[in-house]
C-alpha cells in the first residue's frame, strides 16, 4: 500500500509516560460523585473509562444540556492527571530519527491521543518533535464520542491531514488504537512498547502489522 500520511498515537508509542490509568480511569467519580450524581446508578458494571453512560443517563433524565459543561470539568480533570505523567517520561529509542525520516520523505504525520490537546503538545513540545506533526488531535478537539475507539477520530485525522482514509496508516499500542482505525478502514500497525504484545495484536487480528516500535513503521513503507 502507498501510504501519504501516519498517525501516531501519543502515551506508549511514541513516549513512554508515567500516566496514573487507575486515576484516570476514576476521573469520573472523582468529579461527579460530589456533585451529586449517582455514579453507580450510572455505571452499573462499574466500569468508569467511558462517558457514553454519563451521556445516556443525562439523556434518559432529560439533562442533555448538563453534557458540555460536564466534558469540560472532568477534561480539566484528566488533563491534571495526565500532565503527571510526563515525570520521569521519555521518548522510545530511534523515535526523532524516523521523524525526520518521515518528513524528509514527505510523509504527512500526525498524532491523535486520548489524552487532552493541551497535555499532548506539552508533551511533544518537552522532546522537541512537536515541529515534526502537521496536525494534533485529542479528545477534547471534537468531543469524547468522536475520541478513540470512535472511528471518527482517524476520519477528523484524515481530513485534517487531506487525505483518504486508505492513504493513512496508523500506529498504537493498544486495542483502543486498533479498534479506531479499524472500523475507519484504516490500516494499523501495532507496536510492542506500551499496552503492546505480539500476544495481544496476534489475539486481536491477522490485519495489524507487528513492529518492535513506532521507530519501525519505515519498514512498512
Amino acid at each position: 500500500m502507498s501510504y501519504k500520511a501516519i498517525g501516531f498515537d501519543l502515551d506508549g508509542t511514541l513516549v513512554n509516560t508515567n500516566v496514573n490509568y487507575v486515576n484516570l480511569n476514576d476521573v469520573n467519580r472523582f468529579v461527579l460523585a460530589p456533585l451529586g450524581y449517582p455514579v453507580d446508578e450510572i455505571w452499573k458494571d462499574g466500569n468508569l473509562t467511558s462517558r457514553q453512560p454519563l451521556y445516556d443517563w443525562l439523556d434518559r433524565n432529560g439533562r442533555s444540556g448538563e453534557k458540555s459543561e460536564l466534558d469540560s470539568l472532568l477534561d480539566t480533570r484528566c488533563l491534571e492527571v495526565e500532565k503527571l505523567g510526563m515525570d520521569g517520561s521519555h521518548v522510545y529509542e530511534g523515535i526523532i530519527d524516523t521523524l525526520r525520516w518521515l518528513k524528509e520523505n514527505d510523509y504527512k504525520l500526525g498524532v491523535v491521543t486520548r489524552g487532552g490537546h493541551e497535555y499532548a503538545v506539552e508533551v511533544l513540545s518537552l522532546y522537541r518533535m512537536i515541529g515534526y506533526f502537521d496536525v494534533i488531535q485529542g479528545r477534547d478537539d471534537f468531543g469524547y464520542s468522536d475520541a478513540k475507539p470512535s472511528p471518527m477520530a482517524m476520519v477528523h485525522l484524515a481530513e485534517a491531514l487531506d487525505v483518504g482514509l486508505d492513504e493513512l496508516l496508523y500506529v498504537g499500542d493498544s486495542p483502543t488504537d486498533f479498534q479506531s482505525a479499524d472500523a475507519a478502514g484504516v490500516d494499523y500497525a501495532g507496536v510492542m512498547t506500551g499496552k503492546g504484545s505480539v500476544d495481544l495484536w496476534s489475539s486481536m487480528s491477522s490485519r495489524i502489522h507487528i513492529i518492535a516500535s513506532a521507530a519501525s513503521v519505515r519498514d512498512l513503507l
